[in-house]
């Protein structure tokens, strides 16, 4: 049996893996698909266990296929998701993805005020309702309960990473993208968090990609 390396997407619509020999060549996938539920206008949400379990058999799959574990797994995942969890790592929320519009007043609020091109400054990112950065001060405007309930803001990858590793770590591509990362010196940007209202320890640690 030939090595390989195992890619695998955690994508909106599925979770696809891909086996990649030593010289580059993809010979071996599996793909597994899952829904996006609208409870609301505006809300996008999908279930984590569904995801969870789709990145369980997909791996699966191509290791059965294959005969043998790969030597190594490389992780991708759109950007832009959120979950509120408790210390545990267990989730309090569904997925909310980045189609999710229910923090649009606020984004576009946020973005025309004094505070909008600093953010844009120093975060890199524009504020809009696709970044975590307004979803989260959605909820501690709308369900303060489960605001207040909440020891991390995390995304689907850091979720799955936590449950692999039992690490909250988050990387540098992934915070990058949550409108809470200063992208000139690698650091969760403290007057953001400030803004948002949360300490620095609801979110994961950054790490090189």
């Amino acid at each position: 049996m030939q090595k390989y390396i195992l890619g695998v997407d955690i994508g909106t619509g599925s979770v696809k893996a891909v086996a990649v020999n030593l010289s580059g060549q993809a010979f071996t996938s599996a793909k597994k698909h899952y829904p996006v539920m609208q409870p609301e206008t505006g809300f996008a949400e999908q279930d984590l266990e569904l995801i969870w379990q789709a990145f369980l058999d997909c791996i699966q799959n191509v290791i059965t296929q294959l005969g043998a574990p790969p030597e190594a797994i490389s992780l991708s995942c759109a950007m832009h998701s959120l979950i509120l969890a408790d210390s545990a790592g267990k989730p309090l929320t569904n997925m909310i993805n980045w189609a999710d519009t229910r923090s649009a007043a606020i984004a576009e609020k946020l973005r025309f005020s004094a505070d909008g091109e600093n953010l844009y400054t120093q975060n890199g990112t524009p504020v809009y309702s696709i970044m975590p950065l307004s979803k989260i001060i959605w909820f501690k405007q709308n369900q303060e309960a489960i605001f207040n309930q909440t020891a991390k803001f995390i995304s689907v990858k850091e979720l799955i990473w936590f449950r692999l590793f039992s690490q909250f770590q988050v990387d540098y591509s992934i915070a990058s993208a949550t409108g809470l990362f200063n992208i000139v010196d690698f650091r969760w940007n403290k007057s953001t968090l400030k803004l948002v209202g949360i300490e620095e320890n609801k979110l994961s640690e950054p790490v090189n990609t």
